[in-house]
């Protein structure tokens, strides 16, 4: 039961419910049981907590494969479940980790929290990278704390969380207050720390590098997005949205969502030229996702891209995304996995693109990042050192219908304002669209299945983050401790007879 509370508890934390509070004691139901178990116990207790936790935060995956991937639902629920197998080792081993260094109560009192997060990095690198449920994310309600995020990244909340939970355990079962006390300073430094950033931000639109950005969220189904009869009520749909969105308002820039126009791009030329045609009538760049074609050793294949076009120039900018969603763009160890049927609607493999494509334009410089790369800070900082002054999203959570991903997906997004200072934009299909600051406040929002458009006027970014210079430094550290106190405990474990 404790294990069980300790999974629900760490679920509750996350959107939709976002009882975020929950997530300071959650790994305490699990952590009071270990002492009364085997390592080998203490494993098998922490996989039950991270089955729990994956299978009630990740249960939009079956729903996709199903009703997108076209397999029965026992066979979606059984992909759900190797999923969650998967990630529940993390916990497995977490709560292996505990009980080995039962012995060494300062171990328990300073070490869980690095291995917690050396672990959670591991996870998201490993296998290509899945951070979808980092700890830290519980805290996205927290403004003034997530502000640390310029400086660790989402692993210093993540480790604060731990730490508490460890200090409320340790301080419950051996009347020890030190590590509380500990986790009260720590915490009052990231509050104290992000309230000053936030007094002192860059929240407020400048005058001298005003930038304002329109989003168009079409809300289109995503069981009739790629068929050819609608391809045409589609870019009626942009296209009237727009018509609007720049007769209300004077705009540097309109932004269109992840596949936003249905047809290949200079190969369709029907299409195409509708395209240009509303790009002139609108007189503002446009940045809209569209699927490409791109020639691999002479075959054709498949890319996800997002196009900068300017009136009377035409694309001015392409960036081709890089970190492709497995078995939805490409299948991963396809030799072995050769009976995986891939979820997108058009037939073969998407190609990644190579590298950051940072697009020039005026005074700005747009950082694109394409669907879940948004879960990604690597990517985003990849932009941010290339010069970009605004972070763009262009995704399609269309697939996850009305759960809890696309809220979710939206409160990571919103980490990479705050890690790199820069403004942070999100265009969705069905939502949700947004406008953050370099913050992290919403300037702006659509609700989810909501068809309309909304406009911002975009801060200008911060100085370069520390972060954005030096990346996931305190994550590298909390690996190197773990990997430390493992090895001097191994050795010493040798020498005592």
């Amino acid at each position: 039961m404790a294990a069980i509370s300790t999974g629900l508890f760490l679920s509750a934390s996350f959107p939709k419910l976002s009882w975020y509070p929950l997530a300071w004691i959650a790994w305490v139901p699990l952590l009071w049981t270990i002492p009364h178990v085997s390592p080998g116990g203490a494993f098998r207790l922490g996989f039950l907590a991270g089955l729990v936790h994956a299978g009630t935060t990740l249960y939009w995956i079956a729903y996709v494969v199903q009703r997108y991937g076209g397999l029965p639902l026992p066979v979606a629920l059984s992909v759900l479940l190797l999923l969650c197998a998967y990630l529940a080792l993390y916990p497995a081993a977490f709560a292996w980790i505990a009980r080995r260094w039962l012995s060494r109560p300062a171990w328990w009192a300073w070490g869980l929290a690095p291995a917690w997060v050396a672990l959670e990095w591991v996870r998201a690198h490993l296998f290509t990278g899945f951070p979808w449920t980092q700890l830290g994310y519980t805290q996205t309600p927290l403004l003034p704390l997530i502000q640390v995020a310029d400086v660790t990244g989402v692993y210093g909340v993540s480790w604060l969380v731990v730490q508490a939970n460890a200090a409320v355990l340790i301080g419950w079962r051996f009347k020890n207050i030190r590590p509380a006390l500990a986790v009260f300073l720590c915490a009052g430094v990231a509050l104290a720390y992000g309230s000053w950033r936030l007094q002192t931000g860059n929240d407020a639109a400048g005058t001298a590098e005003e930038f304002r950005v329109g989003l168009v969220q079409g809300n289109i189904d995503q069981s009739v997005k790629w068929d050819p009869a609608y391809q045409a009520k589609t870019l009626d749909t942009y296209e009237e949205l727009s018509r609007q969105l720049v007769r209300r308002n004077r705009l540097d820039l309109v932004v269109w969502p992840e596949t936003a126009a249905p047809f290949f791009y200079d190969m369709e030329a029907g299409p195409t030229a509708r395209l240009h045609e509303t790009l002139e009538a609108l007189k503002t760049p446009l940045l809209v996702g569209i699927p490409g074609v791109v020639r691999v050793e002479g075959a054709p294949k498949l890319q996800n891209q997002a196009l900068l076009l300017e009136p009377s120039r035409g694309v001015t900018g392409r960036y081709s995304k890089r970190h492709l969603v497995p078995f939805g763009e490409y299948v991963p160890l396809k030799k072995v996995l050769f009976f995986v049927e891939k979820l997108v609607a058009a037939a073969g493999d998407f190609q990644p693109g190579k590298e950051p494509a940072a697009l020039p334009l005026g005074r700005h410089v747009l950082g694109v990042l394409i669907c879940y790369e948004a879960i990604f800070p690597e990517l985003a900082r990849d932009e941010v050192r290339r010069g970009a002054t605004v972070l763009v999203n262009l995704t399609n959570d269309a697939w996850f219908g009305d759960s809890s991903a696309p809220y979710q997906h939206k409160e990571m997004a919103r980490w990479r304002a705050v890690e790199f200072r820069v403004p942070f934009v999100r265009c969705a299909n069905t939502g949700i669209s947004a406008v953050f600051a370099p913050s992290g406040k919403t300037l702006a929002d659509l609700p989810l299945n909501t068809r309309g458009t909304l406009s911002a006027t975009l801060p200008s970014p911060g100085p370069i983050t520390f972060y954005a210079r030096f990346g996931d430094l305190f994550a590298w550290l909390c690996t190197l401790t773990t990997a430390t106190l493992g090895v001097y405990g191994a050795l010493r474990n040798r020498r005592t007879p």
